[in-house]
């Protein structure tokens, strides 16, 4: 207990430990090394979506953040990783939930081919929410004091635009109007309406918040609620950078050998390690203050935000390369990171002199 206390990644490696050898004995050896590769990629991903969880993480109130990194981030993900792509076919392949789901475990080709004709609307739809949530950061929507401009001159100065709530939908609307123009002329349709439920989506989700937070002292549930709508943003961007960019879903690969319900066991244990290892990482990020010690980190995780809404417009047009797609994030953050840290040495040097 003390040593997980003092190392945030020993539970999920345990059970890395746990389930790799379990899934050899009760399946076989190719279901552990699927197991063992798909843990891998989420870990990567873990890593790169820690930093945005943990700005995330300090908006909320003491309880409630706790509630967040233990349960609510771990289950949010899992559901929307596992969940959302269901229900996206079962919408445009006019199915019931329950058959697109069973379609999703026991036919995996053709759920991959429903899934891929459905993904016009759901990149639009993505990219419309995506980018919103980063103009919150972009334009300064809740007016919070004392930002710290990253890129210099130029943010600063969006962030003092006199209507951000206005600038952010015009920039979205630009956005999706330019993506439905260069889209192959079958898709624009779908492209049009995908990006205005994107927008009513996210403007619902934010009223919900709003209305949460509205009192000075918000009683507990409210809090939750609060947290809910944070686990929702974040649960789609990873499923966004996952099933999208990617152009596979978790449950849909036909080339490893496995069974159909081997598959989804995989994935399942898989996506389950990457939710935890998720958690565990940003709780990390988060007590050890590490968006305040480094100055621009908070920013740098925002515009990995606005750098996949880009991404997911520009596959409507081009096809984007998974390995784009992984490593975007990661060089963002990591630029955050070096320049977050000559500052904070300098300081040091001041100080000790």
């Amino acid at each position: 207990m003390r040593l997980a206390a003092r190392h945030p990644l020993v539970p999920p490696l345990l059970l890395t430990l746990l389930a790799v050898p379990a899934a050899w004995l009760l399946s076989s050896p190719a279901a552990a090394v699927a197991l063992v590769a798909l843990v891998v990629l989420e870990i990567a991903m873990a890593a790169d979506s820690s930093v945005p969880m943990a700005g995330i993480a300090a908006r909320l109130h003491t309880p409630t953040r706790r509630l967040f990194l233990s349960v609510g981030l771990v289950a949010g993900v899992v559901a929307m990783r596992l969940l959302l792509p269901p229900a996206a076919v079962a919408v445009t392949a006019a199915e019931s939930p329950a058959e697109a789901a069973t379609e999703a475990v026991l036919q995996p080709a053709e759920f991959a081919s429903h899934l891929g004709a459905a993904r016009p609307g759901l990149a639009a739809f993505g990219a419309v929410f995506i980018w919103l949530v980063f103009t919150e950061y972009l334009f300064n929507v809740d007016r919070l004091p004392r930002r710290r401009p990253w890129l210099g001159r130029g943010e600063a100065l969006l962030a003092r635009v006199a209507r951000p709530r206005t600038a952010s939908l015009a920039t979205a609307a630009v956005g999706s109007g330019l993506a439905t123009w260069l889209a192959p002329p079958g898709d624009r349709v779908v492209v049009l309406v995908f990006s205005a439920v994107g927008a009513a989506a996210y403007l619902a989700v934010r009223a919900v918040a709003t209305w949460a937070l509205r009192v000075p002292e918000p009683a507990a549930w409210r809090l939750h609620v609060y947290a809910a709508t944070v686990v929702l943003q974040r649960g789609l961007t990873v499923f966004m950078l996952f099933e999208i960019l990617d152009g596979v879903y978790t449950l849909s690969s036909t080339d490893t050998g496995l069974g159909a319900l081997e598959q989804a066991s995989v994935a399942a244990a898989g996506v389950g390690i990457g939710a935890l290892f998720l958690a565990r990482l940003t709780s990390r990020v988060d007590e050890a203050k590490g968006l305040s010690r480094l100055r621009h980190l908070k920013a740098g995780a925002a515009y990995v935000l606005g750098v996949l809404a880009v991404l997911l417009w520009v596959s409507l047009v081009v096809p984007v390369p998974g390995v784009v797609a992984g490593w975007s994030g990661t060089v963002v953050i990591g630029a955050a990171l070096v320049t977050s840290l000559p500052r904070r040495r300098s300081r040091r040097g001041r100080l000790a002199a």
